[in-house]
């Protein structure tokens, strides 16, 4: 079939529309319109202590907070209810180590050379959020369970106390459940110093495939009125592990092949887990720690649980599914509720709790984040409209995908022909979804909302080809060495064949 080439409008139009605004700002300014008054800036501790919660692996739209039908996420919901609640936030990698990089240097995967593959180090030349924060003066601890942000890989740079979960000796059962992520975080924040500030970072593993719950959450959602057992995943025996169009013989559960099973048993992780947040945030709480307190949660990425033909994996592709997580943060008495529907980015995270631990910014920026401060207050009346770039893909030297989004449309280069074939089809480098009419990024409208594709395409060419921020050093794609602990549990999650 012959495809009709993408042709963008001129871009003289827009320039006229900006002149036409700037004309009738000149005016009112002429005719002597008073300006508003600056609304006064609501006041908050100049030195919070912050907490970090992360789950591995979560899907936004899996959680009853985001609209999910299943009552997944009973605590989170809570949370997001008396707090703040981001509609649209964009991981920049969907996966954990690029994800993770990002996060805490504040910089781009196509800046810091963290991308594709797990077992790549940072750079000890990259300053990290517990670094600067330790730098002023505060306590700093974190527990993890993802091997993929293991010692060996520098992800600890920065923190006093880093418990990894699988290296913890004497330990019945699987150490990476969230039970005992729960019970090593309260035992580190017992031992805090009540009269330093500090920062704890809690990683949970769970929702991370297999997707194997402890009981009463392993049926908790099997067959209930939402599940179907009429559509199978087709297991292809000949091999170990794939994820497209089907699954290897090694992934299979229960020797079952409904995609409901699969989804329902993902459903009650994320219930599993949030049940040992809620353990968490209640014993914080009974012993003081909540007060003065920014608590901030979030996820690495999702996960493709069949759409697009791709399963129980993420960083193949940058669909909604593994690029779109959760993202609320809970200060009651300084955060009034409310829910930001524009887009957002995981890069500013660092620099919004830098800013609530009183930090100095210059603007507000950290490297090539900002801080959210100012939209969690509800001061922030910027004119343009919010972007989120995000970045995917198995290609190599470059070769992957590069997203951006508004509040309605995202616009996706893909560069490799083996991807196109999932997204626009072979040969379409430039796809458009309308996330407004087609949440499931089903089809692409590059042709009939030309103007909307040659927008982003403008703003994401001029962010590709920005240049990159200057961090002192290359980080390279090499696996880094890594202990037998972190490799056999490496290999458990399927990251390493």
């Amino acid at each position: 079939m012959t495809r009709t080439p993408v042709r963008f409008p001129d871009l003289a139009p827009w320039s006229g529309r900006a002149a036409a605004v700037v004309a009738v700002a000149l005016l009112l300014a002429a005719c002597g319109a008073p300006e508003p008054e600056p609304t006064p800036e609501p006041t908050i501790p100049p030195r919070s202590n912050l907490l970090l919660v992360t789950i591995d692996t979560l899907r936004a739209d899996h959680l009853s907070a985001y609209g999910y039908e299943r009552p997944t996420s009973p605590v989170i919901d809570r949370l997001a209810a008396t707090g703040v609640r981001f509609e649209r936030p964009a991981v920049q990698w969907p996966k954990t180590g690029p994800s993770f990089a990002s996060m805490f240097t504040s910089t781009y995967s196509k800046d810091n050379g963290l991308v594709r593959r797990v077992g790549t180090p940072v750079p000890p030349e990259y300053v990290m959020l517990a670094e600067t924060l330790s730098e002023h003066g505060f306590q700093t601890g974190a527990v993890v369970a993802n091997g993929a942000v293991a010692r060996e890989f520098h992800f600890d740079q920065g923190f006093d106390h880093y418990v990894e979960t699988w290296k913890v000796e004497d330990v019945e059962g699987d150490p990476n459940r969230a039970e005992r992520v729960t019970d090593e975080a309260l035992a580190l924040a017992a031992g805090l110093d009540p009269e330093r500030p500090w920062f704890l970072w809690i990683h949970y593993l769970d929702p991370h495939f297999p997707y194997t719950p402890p009981e009463p959450f392993a049926d908790r959602f099997v067959g209930d009125e939402h599940y179907d057992p009429t559509v199978k995943v087709d297991i292809d025996r000949s091999t170990a592990r794939k994820q497209m169009t089907g699954i290897g013989r090694e992934m299979v559960i229960d020797g079952r092949d409904e995609l409901d099973f699969y989804v329902a048993r993902y459903d009650g992780e994320i219930l599993y887990t949030d049940t040992q947040v809620g353990r968490l945030l209640d014993g914080f709480e009974a012993s003081g720690l909540l007060d003065g307190t920014l608590v901030a949660l979030t996820s690495d990425h999702g996960e493709s649980l069949g759409e697009h033909y791709y399963y129980f994996d993420h960083g193949r592709f940058g669909f909604q599914t593994c690029v779109r997580v959760p993202l609320v943060f809970h200060y009651p008495g300084v955060l009034e509720p409310h829910v930001d529907a524009e887009p957002v980015e995981l890069i500013h995270l660092a620099p919004t709790l830098l800013d609530f631990a009183g930090v100095p910014l210059e603007a507000g920026i950290w490297k090539q984040g900002r801080s959210l401060r100012r939209r969690l207050l509800e001061i922030d009346s910027e004119p343009e409209a919010r972007l989120a770039f995000s970045e995917a893909g198995y290609g190599m030297n470059g070769n992957w995908q590069r997203i951006v989004q508004d509040r309605r449309y995202k616009l996706v280069l893909v560069r490799a022909t083996a991807a196109q074939r999932w997204l626009g089809g072979k040969g379409e480098r430039w796809v458009l979804y309308d996330l407004q009419e087609d949440p499931g990024e089903t089809v692409s409208v590059v042709r009939e909302r030309s103007e909307d594709a040659l927008r982003l395409r403008e703003a994401l060419l001029a962010w590709v080809n920005a240049e990159p921020y200057p961090l002192g050093a290359k980080a390279s794609e090499e696996e880094g060495e890594m202990d037998e602990e972190t490799r056999r549990q490496l290999e458990a999650l399927g990251y390493l064949q």
